[in-house]
């Protein structure tokens, strides 16, 4: 409500400036080299400023359908900067016509060059403005998704292909830094994961902020677009280029590249300018939301002012020996964006509020969910103890949230992700040193008594109990038993090929039976000719069917999994178990 009633103000103090008509524009078939001009932006608090251009050329068919201008701008702070990034969208005026938007930057370069998008392929994205459609899914399905949940490596690998494609937006790369407000310590963290896939990225100041309304918006105007809101903030910033009644055209280059969007805007202030050699920028803070961003296309952003982003609200509750804290922020609702923000959000958070590296402890409690519209909840609880804790805290309810908005069924509605962390500095884990069995000759349905024995972490060792009944159908001859934590029990049952659900109810479904670290498992794998079937496992089949079955061509996900667990407990080992043990018994003839 209270982002609404804002909206709504903002609106209404906007409507006189935002209504006027779009001015006369020159088609790149007519600018010519020599021509002089003026272009508009932002230097300095909200005050739209004038500088001088002149164009030196013209570059036709840089891509479909795609030209550029090249011009030299001179003025106000230009020749100790050159071009900033943030100035993207700066509009550009020749004999009161409306050429393009400044757009484009070199680095290194000794005069301020920049590059000018053609309005009329600016304009072409206002004539694809429409509601947002319901979103196709932002990356391919994960088949080997069971995988990546029990590898730190893989987790991780998996939000950095999702930055590098973000990095790798149309018609060049994108060098407007990102801002990142409230995230204090944790920006370095989050800075040199952007940075790594060519995302430039700076600190910033506003999170959590509101009541600061911008100036009535005109073309030269600075202009934010979110991509988190809250208690911590990511924000693009750059610059007003043409406004027509309630439509907002800026940028002049893409921000994303993801066409239709649904992300809020933003006015906003420069704080400072920063020169550099490479590529100066402006610092830039966002102001209250003004309306929501609806297409990101190759020649330019447009936003619809009043209108209401969707987002999924993310609530944080970190609980350690400095007290309870919580975080309430909101991500992009986009099957591409959501995961990896939300990534990037709760491992900064973290970063600023403990030691992130080192052996450490971080429990997801029981609570953690992510919640959809059909009241259906996506139990995250886990615990994660070692030097990599917080990538698992952190890559797991982003990854799964990342296999939920990209399945390849149907279009899921989160409703929200609450996420409970129990923080504790110290390795809360044990090792399986020792398991001893009170026998070794058993007959089928008959129980064994297991002792086994743990060594945690800077404490003295522990034996726990368990018992085993062996299956009244087991065969007489050798039978494993495999005792060990979820880690050691999932590598034992993976396979090289890969299993898809049948459906989203069913990933959900597995994913809620996930193993717990914090327990200790006792398995009997054996050999199985059957097969998984649309996820769901049809064991011991006679060799002629599961030929038959497992045929090129037959409908549905079939793969053969040669192995299977006969039989499996658990028990809970108050600790993260590493370690796996074996032992042989052998099963007696009835």
């Amino acid at each position: 409500m209270k982002h609404v009633l804002l909206v709504i103000l903002i609106v209404a103090l906007w409507s006189g400036a935002a209504a006027e008509s779009a001015p006369a524009t020159m088609p790149f078939s007519e600018v010519r080299k020599g021509m002089r001009g003026t272009a508009r932006t932002v230097f300095d608090g909200t005050t739209v400023e004038s500088f001088d251009v002149e164009i030196l050329g013209k570059l036709p068919n840089i891509g479909p359908s795609q030209n550029l201008i090249l011009a030299r701008c001179s003025g106000g702070p230009l020749a100790e900067t050159g071009i900033l990034s943030g100035m993207s969208g700066s509009p550009v005026t020749i004999d009161g016509r409306l050429v393009g938007a400044i757009a484009y930057s070199w680095g290194f370069s000794t005069e301020a060059i920049a590059g000018i998008t053609p309005i009329e392929e600016m304009l072409a994205v206002v004539r694809r403005d429409a509601a947002v459609a319901e979103r196709a899914a932002g990356n391919a399905w994960d088949s080997g998704w069971r995988h990546v949940l029990f590898d730190a490596s893989r987790l991780s690998a998996v939000f950095d292909r999702t930055l590098s494609t973000l990095a790798s937006a149309p018609r060049g790369s994108w060098v407007q830094p990102l801002g990142l407000a409230g995230f204090g310590r944790g920006e370095r963290r989050i800075r040199k994961q952007l940075e790594r896939a060519g995302i430039r990225a700076v600190q910033v100041g506003g999170a959590g902020e509101s009541g600061t309304v911008a100036p009535p918006l005109e073309p030269g105007s600075a202009i934010g677009l979110k991509l988190v809101r809250g208690d911590v903030e990511m924000t693009a910033t750059g610059t007003v280029t043409w406004l027509d009644g309630d439509g907002v055209l800026a940028f002049g280059h893409p921000l994303f590249g993801l066409g239709e969007v649904d992300l809020p805007m933003t006015g906003a202030r420069v704080e400072t300018l920063m020169p550099s050699l490479q590529s100066s920028a402006k610092v830039a803070v966002a102001l209250d939301e003004i309306g929501a961003l609806r297409q990101d296309r190759t020649a330019a952003v447009f936003g619809r002012l009043g209108a209401e982003p969707s987002m999924i609200p993310i609530r944080v509750q970190l609980d350690s020996g400095a007290g309870s804290r919580t975080f309430s922020f909101d991500v992009a609702d986009d099957p591409m964006l959501a995961p990896v923000l939300f990534y990037l959000a709760l491992g900064g958070i973290i970063q600023n509020e403990e030691r992130a590296s080192g052996n450490l402890t971080v429990r997801l409690a029981d609570g953690s969910v992510i919640k959809m519209d059909d009241d259906q909840d996506v139990a995250l609880d886990n615990v994660f103890a070692g030097p990599e804790a917080l990538d698992y805290a952190t890559g797991i309810p982003a990854y799964i949230l990342h296999l939920l908005m990209n399945n390849v069924w149907s279009a899921p509605r989160i409703v929200g992700v609450n996420i409970i962390l129990e923080y504790d500095s110290l390795p809360r884990s044990a090792r399986l040193v020792r398991a001893v069995a009170d026998r070794y000759r058993v007959a089928p349905g008959e129980t064994v008594d297991l002792e086994l024995v743990l060594a945690p972490f800077r404490g003295p060792r522990r034996t726990l109990q368990a018992s085993v009944r062996i299956p009244e159908e087991q065969p007489a001859g050798k039978l494993t038993l495999l005792i060990g934590g979820a880690a050691s029990v999932q590598r034992d049952e993976q396979t090289d090929s890969s299993i898809l659900p049948r459906d989203l109810d069913q990933l959900v479904l597995l994913i809620n039976q996930l193993r717990r670290n914090d327990r200790l498992y006792v398995v009997a794998p054996t050999e199985d000719p059957g097969l998984f079937i649309d996820g769901a496992r049809m064991p011991n089949l006679p060799p002629s069917i599961a030929a038959v079955l497992a045929r090129p061509g037959g409908r549905g996900n079939r793969i053969r999994v040669p192995r299977r667990h006969l039989l499996e407990e658990s028990l809970d080992a108050g600790e993260v178990v590493e370690g796996m043990a074996r032992l042989e018994l052998e099963i007696l003839g009835k």
